[in-house]
């Protein structure tokens, strides 16, 4: 989901007027589509994270960092204890990556997001048996969620049957925090692989809507 600039800001006004951090995570700053665009907030309440790994593709070389306001010398001091207590670190390659991705700019992420958009639109139909307005995000990042419906609302139940029964892994939204959906993901697949995906997908939960867990 790619949160809009003025829910941002007003989300970031409340935590500031609570006393409160606001933790950002804008690991897939570059992954837009549908013109939606993505947007930090700044402020002596904020800290943002950022990947490489996630951001640039690079997903397995883990490369991060974080940007929070410098004057915070308690949250500073917290950071290097866990640093401290951190035995490894970046490997040399993966920094050598992340300097490449650096030097070659956002445009090449850019060209690359431009493919998903075809995996999303096959997979965002094949959801539609569970209603159009059961889907969520497409925004940004590289997933969709869909709610289930209350005929048969536990996800692993549901993940495990579509997984037998026809050849389509989901994640369980309950391994996410969101029990009673389920999460698909359009990156590191080919259209030709997505478009079987897809269609093993609806069919499944054509069936499930209609029979049902059928064995």
């Amino acid at each position: 989901m790619c949160i809009p600039e003025p829910l941002l800001e007003r989300i970031s006004d409340i935590c500031k007027r609570a006393g409160s951090w606001l933790v950002v995570d804008n690991a897939y700053e570059y992954f837009t589509y549908d013109g939606a665009e993505h947007c930090c907030v700044e402020g002596g309440h904020v800290v943002n994270l950022f990947s490489f790994s996630k951001a640039y593709g690079m997903m397995g070389w883990r490369v991060g960092y974080i940007a929070y306001p410098s004057n915070a010398v308690a949250l500073q001091t917290q950071l290097l204890k866990v640093q401290d207590n951190v035995a490894i670190c970046a490997s040399m390659i993966s920094q050598k990556v992340a300097l490449h991705c650096l030097d070659s700019g956002i445009e090449w992420v850019k060209s690359q997001v431009k493919t998903l958009v075809r995996n999303k639109e096959l997979l965002i139909e094949a959801l539609l048996p569970l209603g159009k307005d059961a889907i969520k995000g497409g925004e940004g990042a590289i997933y969709l969620w869909a709610k289930l419906t209350q005929t048969h609302p536990n996800d692993f139940d549901v993940v495990c049957w579509l997984a037998k029964r026809h050849g389509v892994i989901l994640l369980p939204g309950s391994a996410c925090g969101a029990p009673g959906c389920i999460r698909v993901t359009y990156g590191a697949i080919t259209e030709e692989q997505c478009m079987i995906g897809a269609y093993r997908l609806r069919k499944g939960l054509e069936e499930l809507v209609t029979d049902g867990l059928v064995e």
